[in-house]
C-alpha cells in the first residue's frame, strides 16, 4: 500500500492510495458501558472520527466535537475513539470512563483499552489527537493531525463525502 503525505504548515494529512477500510471487526464500549461494533459505526452515513492516546486527548477531542458538530454536514457522525492502552494499571476504568462522561456527555467516544482498534485504522501514535474521516462503507478517507483550528477543519470537512 502507497502512502502519501501531504503538509499544510503545521498540518499533516496523510492519505492513502486506495485507502483503509474500517472494516476491522471489533467490539468496544463506549464511556457509558454500551458496546459498539464496526458495523454500527460504519453503517451507512460517513463518519468523522476522534482519536487520540494522551492525558491532553478529552480536551483536544471536546474542542474537535464542539467545532464539528457546528460545521459537519447533517447526517455524519461525529465520534470519538480513546486510545487507552498506556493508561497505568492501578488507574480504575470507571475514573476514565466518568471523566469521559463529563467532557463529553453527548459524543459516544469508544474505550480501546489494549489500543488494537486505534492502531488498526492507523491513527498516528505520536498524536494528541487525530481526526479520521471515513465514508458510508467504512472506507478511510484521510486523517488530519493536531487540534482544531480553522485550516485544520477545512482540511476535515474537505474529506467528507457529500
Amino acid at each position: 500500500m502507497t502512502q502519501r503525505i501531504l503538509s499544510t504548515a503545521p498540518v499533516l494529512l496523510l492519505l492513502l492510495a486506495g485507502g483503509v477500510s474500517a472494516a476491522v471487526a471489533f467490539e468496544l464500549d463506549d464511556q457509558y458501558g454500551k458496546k459498539h461494533t464496526e458495523a454500527d459505526i460504519f453503517a451507512g452515513a460517513p463518519v468523522i472520527m476522534m482519536a487520540g492516546m494522551a492525558r491532553k486527548t478529552p480536551d483536544a477531542m471536546e474542542a474537535w466535537d464542539k467545532a464539528l458538530r457546528a460545521k459537519a454536514p447533517s447526517g455524519v457522525r461525529v465520534i470519538g475513539l480513546s486510545n487507552l492502552d498506556d493508561v497505568p494499571f492501578f488507574v480504575p476504568k470507571g475514573s476514565i470512563t466518568k471523566a469521559l462522561i463529563k467532557q463529553l456527555p453527548k459524543t459516544t467516544v469508544l474505550c480501546d483499552w489494549d489500543g488494537k482498534v486505534y492502531r488498526k485504522l492507523d491513527f498516528p501514535d505520536e498524536a494528541t489527537i487525530a481526526v479520521g474521516v471515513f465514508n458510508a462503507d467504512g472506507k478511510r478517507l484521510g486523517i488530519v493531525n493536531g487540534e482544531v483550528d480553522d485550516t485544520r477543519m477545512q482540511e476535515v470537512l474537505g474529506l467528507v463525502p457529500r
